[in-house]
């Protein structure tokens, strides 16, 4: 997957050199972070973590709803290439790496040395290289340009990983988490947003709404929910 991601990137360098020369087409590269969770009959809250105290590869500790509805702190890093269509039209292609996810709260703790509630985070995060093509629309270009934007949003799973912070019936403190297990989907999304441009900078906000279904097993839906700020520069074009 990260072979195609730089096919990708590589061939909108190699392509964008006579657009370039007419400015019609710019290159950026940003950072951001925000918020996500997971939406549907699927999620929980609140979810009972389960111990057996076994060493790897013996161990299935395991939260028995993974899939939190409370807000999960992602970040993503990528590249992005915009095409001119007209004085009012943009096409957008975004690649990206993205760390995102959902939180809940454990809220007791059943294993073979006994039973006991506690009030600890968990986390279920995911990791993927996400490609999103977008048409923009400019509202505003005074100085400030102001683009208002909508796409699809597809991603291509690399790995996930879990980790569970709480208390024990003693106080003491505990940190159980792992990664490198492989996602349950690729996630396809439709998306939202909004850029605000000036010269070279520019800071964007979208939001994602996953359509595919996590919980391929079992009952109940479980989608993506994620908003993001982006901050960016463009180091080809403007």
């Amino acid at each position: 997957m990260y072979k195609i991601a730089m096919l990708l990137i590589s061939t909108s360098l190699v392509g964008s050199s006579p657009l370039l020369s007419q400015k019609k087409i710019s290159l950026s590269a940003f950072v951001g972070a925000g918020s996500s969770h997971f939406s549907g009959s699927g999620t929980t809250t609140n979810s009972v973590y389960y111990r057996n105290r076994l060493l790897f590869p013996k161990a299935i500790d395991t939260m028995a709803n993974p899939y939190g509805q409370k807000g999960y702190t992602n970040w993503l890093a990528g590249l992005q290439a915009d095409l001119s269509l007209s004085s009012k039209w943009i096409v957008s292609l975004t690649t990206q790496f993205e760390n995102s996810g959902g939180k809940l709260t454990g809220d007791s703790v059943i294993s073979p040395a006994g039973n006991y509630k506690t009030n600890g985070i968990y986390k279920r995060y995911y990791n993927y290289i996400s490609f999103n093509p977008q048409i923009g629309r400019i509202i505003y270009d005074k100085g400030v340009t102001v683009v208002l934007n909508t796409g699809i949003d597809y991603t291509s799973k690399l790995e996930m990983g879990a980790n569970f912070d709480f208390k024990d019936q003693t106080g003491q403190s505990n940190y159980i988490g792992g990664s490198g297990g492989e996602p349950e989907v690729n996630d396809m999304r439709i998306t939202f947003g909004a850029t605000a441009k000036r010269k070279k900078w520019g800071v964007a906000l979208n939001y994602k709404y996953g359509l595919v279904n996590y919980k391929k097993y079992g009952t109940g839906n479980v989608y993506s929910r994620i908003v993001h700020i982006r901050f960016q520069y463009a180091f080809l074009g403007k």
